[in-house]
């Protein structure tokens, strides 16, 4: 049975995997100021309540449905793995992250994830969970964080990114903002 990739053994693959989605998009150019039209990141400030939250987030879920079949999401460019199936003992997991490698630049699209995290359900059949949104270091010009949904992107230094996960597709204890996920997990994986 395949053992699930511990959170520091998918260190090196998450990296190397968004090192190479970088480099392809931007073709090694320098890089690219966000474009006010499409970015809608820090439109609030941190931790102040949104008023149509809920609403946003229906246009996510809205937005990701027809991902629930894996082969549509490949199919609309989410083909690279990013990592295995990602868990911990003790926060919880978050599957499988898949990219859609022309997203990740310097803008953040509401309702337009890069990467969706996938948990496995047995059989090769993933089950869909949840989003992130991440912006490389490189890419992005702001003086502050980036912010989406009122949310602070998190700034991960082993992977050179700004993140936020939204767990969209399955209830989250912890939040629908946070990392990790305790309902996820990857047991299923070679079931």
């Amino acid at each position: 049975m395949h053992s699930p990739i511990s959170p520091n053994a998918a260190i090196p693959l998450l990296a190397a995997g968004i090192v190479a989605i970088v480099v392809s998009c931007t073709g090694g150019s320098e890089p690219m100021s966000p474009s006010a039209a499409h970015v809608h990141v820090a439109a609030t400030q941190p931790g102040v309540p949104i008023p149509d939250l809920g609403r946003k987030l229906a246009e996510l879920k809205a937005s990701t449905a027809r991902y629930h079949d894996f082969a549509a999401a490949q199919a609309d460019g989410y083909t690279v793995q990013v990592t295995g199936c990602m868990e911990d003992a003790v926060r919880g997991g978050m599957g499988y992250h898949y990219a859609k490698g022309e997203l990740i630049d310097g803008q953040v699209i509401e309702a337009r994830p890069e990467v969706l995290l996938y948990e496995p359900q047995g059989k090769g059949k993933p089950r869909l969970v949840g989003v992130e949104f991440i912006i490389p270091f490189t890419e992005w010009t702001g003086a502050e964080p980036p912010v989406l949904y009122g949310q602070t992107f998190a700034r991960n230094e082993t992977f050179q990114v700004w993140a936020l996960h939204v767990w969209s597709w399955r209830d989250n204890r912890s939040g629908v903002f946070a990392d990790w996920n305790p309902a996820v997990g990857c047991d299923r994986d070679n079931a």
